[in-house]
């Protein structure tokens, strides 16, 4: 008989004593619980560890860093789990589970092969815990199984799959990717894009069953300070999943025809969010972006934003994050 758990979760936490109640409330809150909830403290200089310790509906395991390694660092040890489990799973200090979020994803997996995933939509809300779309989600339907590269064109578009979101079945065995450690920003698209072309088999469950939280504390929001991570590690991400598709011929071309547009108009974008404040920012991020690109993408980019404003209003929400 195996000594595996069934499903572990793991919680990277750098100083997350603001949301931490709150996300291993929702782990607590599971049917079925995780066997082993394990929290990789990465040095911090607050109370997270004081609060896990103490924490009673669930008997976590805490394990502190001499030292602060960085989040995806953090995230390559949650992954080393998976030899100790058939499921594995692993969520950010600040983001919350919906209860049958283990239900749901564990039952789209049962038949699946190893290595496999599962992975959920996801829903945004502030740091109070109130949600940010007010708009009507979509109604859960069937778990389906998609193709490697339904999910790599995803990701060249940086629409990522999100840290918590996921359910890998390992079954005993190693996770056959890891995160890169040098890319702040862009590491879990890199991650997921990896993953969606090692594995036997990807199961999306069309239901929200996670909710990330946006607040002026997280890593994505410190990002926006570093160029290279916020602009152009993103474009290294872009061009890493569209290098894994299977596509060849015109519809390739007119992809990277597209990719190249849409990282001028993202980067038009970051370029409003920091004309208002930080006009610096504004320019390094133009002088960072800018000769990625051939100059009509560049202005065809631009010209979309602009247009997209115009008949659907600004896209900047600055309010999310504070």
């Amino acid at each position: 008989m195996s000594d595996r758990s069934r499903i572990i979760s793991v919680i990277p936490v750098y100083n997350g004593e603001r949301f931490i109640l709150a996300t291993l409330d929702s782990l607590a809150a599971q049917t079925p619980r995780p066997d082993r909830v394990i929290v990789l403290d990465d040095a911090s200089t607050d109370g997270t560890a004081q609060l896990v310790e103490t924490y009673e509906p669930l008997n976590c395991e805490l394990i502190r860093s001499g030292q602060n390694e960085g989040l995806f660092r953090n995230f390559n040890k949650a992954l080393s789990y998976a030899t100790g489990c058939d499921y594995l799973h692993y969520i950010c200090a600040d983001d919350v589970l919906l209860p049958n979020f283990m239900e749901r994803m564990t039952a789209a997996l049962v038949d699946a092969p190893t290595p496999s995933f599962s992975y959920c939509l996801p829903e945004f809300i502030d740091k109070d815990g109130n949600r940010l779309d007010t708009k009507s989600k979509k109604k859960s339907a069937a778990a389906r199984e998609v193709s490697a590269n339904t999910l790599l064109a995803q990701h060249s578009e940086c629409d990522s799959l999100m840290l918590g979101g996921v359910l890998i079945k390992s079954l005993g065995q190693a996770c056959p990717v890891a995160f890169r450690t040098d890319m702040p920003h862009a590491a879990d698209c890199v991650f997921y894009s990896d993953l969606a072309k090692t594995c036997e088999q990807r199961v999306a469950v069309p239901e929200v069953l996670l909710q990330i939280r946006r607040h002026p504390f997280s890593m994505t929001k410190r990002n926006e300070e570093n160029i290279q991570s916020w602009v152009l590690d993103e474009w290294e991400a872009i061009q890493h999943a569209f290098g894994l598709m299977d596509q060849a011929g015109l519809a390739r071309w007119l992809r990277r025809q597209k990719l190249r547009c849409m990282f001028a108009a993202r980067s038009h974008v970051k370029m409003q969010q920091m004309a208002g404040e930080k006009t610096e920012h504004a320019r390094r991020i133009f002088e960072s972006a800018r000769p990625r690109v051939p100059w009509l993408h560049w202005q065809l980019g631009v010209v979309t934003v602009f247009l997209r404003d115009l008949i659907f209003g600004s896209s900047l929400n600055k309010e999310q994050w504070q």
